[in-house]
Formats: structure tokens, sequence, C-alpha cells
């Protein structure tokens, strides 16, 4: 089966010409901001509101059976007009699904809240602490005394009490947090940290013009950096570098991983990517106050990320990189996820044994345009050698 072509929709633009709003990210697949419906296909058309219970997406054996089993119903019966068989295909892929996956359990809506027994103890005490104030008022002066004593019992362990509760909700929240974090480390810090950006661009080109090679160019391209010391002769490889072709294996693992709503950049040409000012805060007007990204055609997209893999590979089985420090960019290793797991267990150790701690985060300036190209270059000689 195929999916119906829609019309493509400008994302990178606002409602003012020449103004740019935050991009969407990965956390907005399949988002409903972009389905744009011009007009109704037919009134009395229904559609399908039950929820199929589809399996996991790892499962290709059920999908290429699903989606082969459901081909051939749809062509047995391509009749009737555009509308019509839109709506039988719906109807049967619904139908034939819930056949055979089953259908997801209707979920019931918000439990009432329910005290616990701390809750309860707590509501009790403030009870006692309430009918103990008036019996005060009430109380002749030798009665004082002795229920001012109670009344200083009762609200320490409605303190303790309290703060025990309060506790155990942390924990809860953090939890949650926790589980939220692991599930989507973007969408979470985007949530916790994203401020509201968007702005205009009002510099003129031949400003950007100059930005851009300032930030980018190495005017010390071709200029030779002599002898490297600090660089090293890898030892030679077990495993020498891919340089066939592309496969269509690779082609379709590419596919299969790319992200839904990365937007494609000029499909002319491969090799050239479009530039696209981001702004990195609310009511952004200078160019210090955006960021570039750059916008690859889809062939270009698949071609560098097949590039890339080979290299990372070729690195990898070689052991030209050492696993327990370089985290970034290495497959199926959460660098960001250990990494924040380590400091923040030094962190909670260091306040648990009252210990000196210092963390430091460096940020270094357009990290990678300060790198020089021979030096890259460079490197890259020395593997080859190896």
């Amino acid at each position: 089966m195929r999916c119906v072509r829609t019309v493509p929709v400008a994302q990178r633009s606002g409602n003012t010409p020449g103004e740019t709003q935050e991009e969407l990210g990965p956390e907005t697949n399949h988002s409903a901001q972009n389905l744009q419906v011009t007009q109704a296909l037919n009134p009395r058309r229904t559609s399908e509101h039950r929820r199929v219970k589809w399996p996991q997406a790892y499962k290709e054996k059920e999908w290429l059976q699903f989606d082969e089993d459901a081909d051939n119903i749809l062509e047995a019966i391509a009749n009737g007009d555009a509308d019509q068989r839109l709506q039988n295909m719906t109807t049967i892929i619904i139908s034939l699904a819930a056949e055979r996956f089953g259908l997801e359990e209707k979920r019931t809506g918000n439990l009432p809240y329910t005290m616990n027994n701390r809750s309860k103890k707590i509501h009790q005490l403030r009870q006692e602490l309430k009918s103990l104030r008036r019996r005060f008022k009430e109380a002749r002066e030798e009665e004082t005394g002795p229920l001012a004593e109670l009344r200083n019992i009762l609200r320490k362990k409605l303190m303790t009490l309290r703060r025990a509760e309060w506790h155990r909700r942390r924990r809860k929240e953090r939890a949650r947090k926790r589980a939220a974090f692991i599930a989507n480390p973007f969408g979470f810090t985007k949530q916790l940290l994203g401020k509201k950006r968007n702005g205009q661009l009002t510099c003129s080109k031949a400003e950007i013009d100059h930005h851009l090679r300032d930030t980018f160019c190495d005017r010390s391209r071709e200029q030779d950096l002599g002898h490297c010391q600090h660089l090293i002769y890898p030892p030679t490889p077990t495993l020498n570098f891919n340089g066939k072709e592309p496969s269509w294996k690779e082609i379709q693992e590419v596919i299969k991983k790319a992200r839904s709503s990365s937007a494609p950049g000029p499909s002319e040409q491969w090799r050239f990517a479009e530039g696209v000012w981001i702004p990195k805060e609310e009511e952004s007007k200078t160019i210090d106050q955006f960021r570039t990204i750059s916008l690859l055609s889809v062939e270009g997209k698949i071609f560098f990320c097949i590039v890339a893999r080979r290299l990372t590979d070729y690195l990898l089985r070689n052991l030209y990189i050492d696993t327990s420090v370089q985290k970034g960019g290495i497959p199926k290793v959460p660098g960001c996820l250990e990494h924040t797991g380590v400091v923040t267990q030094l962190i909670r150790e260091a306040r648990e044994n009252k210990g000196d701690l210092v963390v430091l985060w460096l940020d270094l300036t357009n990290a990678y345009g300060s790198i020089p190209h021979k030096l890259v270059e460079e490197a890259l000689r020395r593997l080859a050698q190896a």
C-alpha cells in the first residue's frame, strides 16, 4: 500500500515576510499542525473510531503479511469513484486490523483522589488541633497549660508527617520526570528549559555573507600546519574502509530510521544545502541572536548518512575510538543519559556526605568552525595510511 500524496506545507516562514519561527523538534512527528483540509469529501462519510492494538514496529513479518492481505482485498473490490474507494479502504483496513490484532481497551477517566494512611493521619491531626483550639479558648486558667502542651505535641507530629509526605510526593514526581526524560530527552528538555523564540532578521545580505565567512571559512586552509605532535599515527587497521557504492540495503536502513519531521532542502543539487536562520530568543533582530541550520536534499541526507555510518563503523571496529570516554556519535550508546547519570550521582553523593564538588560546564564558541580544515584532512589522511 502507498500513502496518498499531500500538498507540501511551508514550515519555515512566519506570518510576516522574512520572519522566522522556532523549528519543529523531533517530538512533533506526524503533528496535526501541518494538516490542511480544503473541503469535505462527503458529508455522509463516517470515520472509524476504533482503536486498534497495532503490533510493534519491529515485527516486520506481521506488518508485511497484513500489508499483503490488505492489498489483495483492496484490489479485489477496486470499484466506484475515488471517494467511495477511499472510504472502503479505511473501513477494510480498520476491520481487518481489528480482527487480526484486536482492539485496545477503553480508557477510563481519572480515578478519584484517595488519601493514603499518612494523609489520613494528617487530616485527623488537623481536626484534633481545630477542636483543641476551641477547647483552649473556652478552658479555665488551670487547664490552659496542659492544653498548650498537648497542642505542641500534636503540632510536632503534624510537622513530621507533613515532611514525610512531602518527601514521598517529591520522590514520586522525580520518578515521573525521570521516566519522561528517558522516553523523550529532547521533548522533556525543551519543555523544561525552552523559551518562546521568534523574530525577524533585519541585517543586510552583505552582513550575512560577512558573518558566514568569519564563522565558517578557514582563511588558512591552504597553509601547511607543519609537524603536529599531538596527532598520532594509528595502528594498522584490521578492517578496511568500505569505499564501494551505496547498497540498496544501506539506503533502506537509512530511510527506515529517518525522522519524518525533518525538513528537506533543495533537490536540484544534492551536494548543496539551504540555510535557514532560527531565532535563539524572543523578538530576535540582530544576526547574533540567530543560529543557522543547513537543510540538505533527501538524496544528500541519505548519501552523507551512509558515509557517516561507514566511517563510524571503520573507527569502532579498528578500536580507534575509546567508547569509555567518547559517547557522542556512537550508535546504541545513550551518551547524554550516561553522562547525566554520572554527574547526578556525584552531586547526590557530595550532598549526602557533605563533601566538596566542583562541576564545570564548557560551551565552546563556534566549536566546529574553529577547527582548521587542514587538521581534519591530516587526521583523515593518517587514518587512510594506517
